[in-house]
């Protein structure tokens, strides 16, 4: 048992259940590739094949259906007692998911100044994803920008996203753009988690689009570090590009914007009652938004 690969378990684990490398990628938070080589290991350690590599997916083998059966139930005992383990040790911490650039740029900061809130602890786990909350027990709550409703998920709206095209002072001196008509002729950047900020954007401004050609990152905060280094115009998300129009290192180029129909949501489980913790949180978040 010693020499057990237990990530590799945790990888067939996640794999067997999706068929789809990329979806446990994102679960497991490393490579494709990474998930591949984890998979071969235990492949090598069990000495049978688990999968058979199709050329549009995968699929199990005799041995990996029969694995997975039995090896399923106890995965799940483990990794619910490990939740539940962190969960203990947390002391009545709310802990909560969000993505990094709303962590840094827009709650982070509330979180500081704001006394009323100063009693509730408040734990974050940043990531870009959207985390399966279905899959992480010791998660109470997150903070999704998406569209909703979401499956098992109760969800509140809590602040609506204004969208308008933003660049460096340089880069708009340097091109002569003056407004968003210009926006169309060159390099746009945006986020790979959400590439259809862009095209909504052209969509209801009613702009033609252009070739300037595209950049992505993958999460805000280097979008809009992109655009202050001049690399093109980036797609301002209206509150978490604030603190770059407010030093002026990034400047709007049109005064008015479009309102997306993404927002930001506090999300929870459905099938988990709600406590004081994030009783308290909620009602917070809420006047936050709307102050």
């Amino acid at each position: 048992m010693s020499h057990l690969p237990l990530r590799s378990v945790e990888a067939f684990a996640v794999v067997a259940r999706t068929l789809n490398l990329a979806q446990a990628s994102a679960t497991l938070n490393i490579t494709i590739p990474a998930v591949s080589r984890r998979i071969q290991i235990l492949e090598r350690h069990l000495g049978v094949s688990l999968f058979h590599r199709l050329p549009k997916g995968l699929a199990l083998t005799a041995a990996g259906e029969k694995y997975i059966a039995e090896l399923g139930p106890a995965w799940d005992t483990v990794r619910a007692a490990t939740a539940n383990a962190k969960a203990s040790d947390r002391r009545g911490a709310l802990k909560i998911s969000v993505m990094p650039t709303f962590a840094v740029h827009w709650l982070l900061p509330r979180l500081a100044r704001d006394r009323e809130i100063a009693d509730l602890e408040v734990e974050l786990e940043t990531s870009p994803d959207i985390v399966d909350l279905g899959e992480r027990s010791d998660l109470d709550c997150a903070i999704r920008l998406g569209r909703g409703p979401w499956p098992g998920i109760v969800g509140h709206k809590v602040l609506p996203v204004e969208a308008y095209p933003v660049a460096s002072p340089g880069f708009v001196a340097a091109n002569g753009l003056r407004g968003s008509r210009d926006v169309a002729r060159h390099p746009l950047i945006g986020s790979n988690h959400q590439p259809d900020f862009w095209p909504e954007w052209f969509r209801l401004t009613g702009t033609a689009k252009g070739g300037g050609g595209y950049r992505s990152f993958d999460n805000l905060q280097l979008v809009y570090e992109a655009a202050t280094a001049g690399l093109g115009i980036a797609i301002g998300l209206d509150p978490l590009v604030q603190p770059y129009l407010t030093s002026g290192r990034l400047v709007r180029l049109s005064p008015g914007g479009v309102t997306l129909s993404r927002s930001f949501h506090l999300v929870r489980r459905a099938d988990r009652s709600t406590h004081v913790r994030f009783d308290s949180f909620r009602r917070w978040l809420v006047a936050q938004a709307a102050a």
